[in-house]
């Protein structure tokens, strides 16, 4: 246990040198387990490591955000050349056998686990300290890690489980809600969601008092240098991202009645002004330093002080001949922004004029491209949680028919510029999640919920049919050797 906990503090401290200021935390390589644990600011600067480990490559700061799930979920168009594409032509194959995909399966769940075991660490921890906590500190604490540890829980159940609506008894992944290293025998998907739901509820109780339900995100350091632990709220998560999960999880989970309670809940805070819609001005009134992730939208994202990377390292037009992520021609022209009434897609929509940019014959995503204010915390953010998923998930759960959700989807066009819609089908609703969330790590995860083919291209016969092959990756080998 000691030597778990020493890899994932070491690493967090290496991070914590160059994090922003929002973690208001000090590298902390000589403080010893005991030392961290015995006060209140070292339970923070332990959560804060976790929320810092998250933006590793092998979990949201690449793999499970732009790169490896958003190659299964068809976002982009991936060649067949080797010398260019790389092990990525398996993987949008869905050959997850390979050495390297073996391999990089491997890394993401160990990744995943061993945070989620830390997570149990401050739980247990925080249950038996004496340590005097300012205010609802401790209970803020206590919600968020519960949160953390719910979250890691069901990306690694949506990606390794079964598919959810097809099997929800098979066995999928094991819980962890003890600090061990013994491993756990795997829970059936059906359990595995009932512990996923009992942590958000109790995250949620616990957040009761998060200042973010009554003073908004607070995105501005207090000015009188005291601790940011309170401030930047959506950059935790805070009261209504755990309720945005719940709304996310019960949706996976089959749940439509409280799918759709939890997202108007947000929808709602949406409306009141703690997440409103992005002003118009702030995306295409200013073509120079555009708001592209529609940041006061955003319920929970991660800060990423090297963001940029990531439009660097797989979108960023200059690296031909090398690979560069796009989403294919056709399917950009003829249905996600195009295709008129049929569709749903016009240029006009803001998330098309902002984050696609034309060089030659292609246009390229630019969502994550630095900003030229490259100090503002805008430019850090890798959206988690979004205002529109919660517009998205009540629509899909208002009721048995989906076409009764189209003045939810209305709602969502209005604030990206475009008309309504007059029906509402599950292809066209599919096709909003993709201009919604597209480079965000969500499509794949829609359609394995959904149990529908993957979309790539317009022609569909080049659309791989919903099957466990596709959906179901193969436990890693660090599990199943266990």
């Amino acid at each position: 246990m000691r030597k778990l906990f020493t890899y994932i503090a070491l690493a967090s401290m290496m991070a914590l040198t160059s994090c922003d200021a929002w973690l208001n935390v000090k590298p902390y390589d000589k403080m010893s387990q005991d030392e961290l644990l015995s006060t209140e600011s070292g339970y923070i600067k332990l959560l804060n490591g976790i929320y810092i480990e998250l933006n590793s490559d092998m979990l949201y700061g690449a793999a499970l955000s732009v790169e490896m799930v958003e190659i299964m979920g068809g976002a982009y168009v991936i060649g067949t050349d080797n010398s260019v594409w790389g092990n990525y032509s398996d993987l949008a194959s869905y050959k997850y056998g390979t050495d390297y995909w073996r391999a990089r399966l491997n890394e993401t769940w160990n990744k995943a686990y061993s945070l989620i075991l830390n997570c149990n660490l401050l739980l247990e921890n925080l249950e038996k300290t004496d340590v005097a906590f300012t205010g609802d500190n401790a209970r803020i604490i206590r919600g968020e890690a519960l949160a953390l540890r719910a979250m890691l829980h069901f990306d690694m159940l949506r990606l390794f489980g079964p598919v959810y609506s097809q099997n929800s008894d098979a066995l999928a992944i094991p819980y962890y809600k003890k600090y061990s290293v013994t491993p756990n025998s795997l829970m059936t998907a059906s359990a595995v969601a009932a512990e996923i739901t009992r942590d958000l509820n109790e995250a949620r109780i616990l957040l009761a008092n998060d200042p973010v339900r009554t003073s908004g995100t607070m995105t501005s350091a207090p000015s009188d240098g005291s601790s940011t632990f309170m401030y930047y709220r959506n950059l935790r998560l805070n009261y209504f991202a755990v309720t945005a999960l719940l709304a996310r999880s019960a949706l996976y989970f089959g749940d439509m009645d409280a799918a759709y309670s939890y997202s108007t809940e947000v929808i709602q805070a949406g409306t009141d002004g703690i997440f409103p819609f992005v002003d118009k001005s702030l995306v295409i009134g200013s073509p120079d330093d555009p708001d592209r992730i529609f940041s006061s939208e955003v319920i929970f994202a991660l800060s990423h002080s090297q963001r940029n990377k990531l439009f660097k390292g797989y979108y960023d037009p200059s690296r031909i001949p090398n690979y560069v992520f796009r989403m294919d021609n056709d399917m950009m022209s003829s249905i996600v922004f195009g295709g008129g009434a049929s569709t749903g897609g016009h240029q006009d929509d803001y998330r098309y004029r902002v984050n696609w940019v034309a060089t030659g014959a292609n246009r390229y995503f630019y969502k994550y491209s630095d900003m030229v204010d490259s100090g503002n915390i805008r430019n850090t953010m890798i959206p988690m949680i979004r205002l529109g998923e919660m517009y998205l998930i009540a629509a899909e759960s208002r009721s048995k028919d989906i076409a009764a959700g189209v003045a939810y989807v209305n709602q969502l066009r209005s604030n990206r510029g475009v008309g309504n819609l007059t029906a509402l089908t599950r292809d066209i609703l599919q096709y909003e999640y993709i201009r919604e969330l597209y480079g965000e790590g969500q499509l794949f995860y829609m359609y394995k919920r959904m149990f529908t083919p993957v979309l790539f291209s317009t022609v569909a016969s080049r659309n791989p049919a919903p099957s466990s092959a596709v959906f179901v990756l193969p436990l890693p080998s660090s599990e199943t050797d266990n």
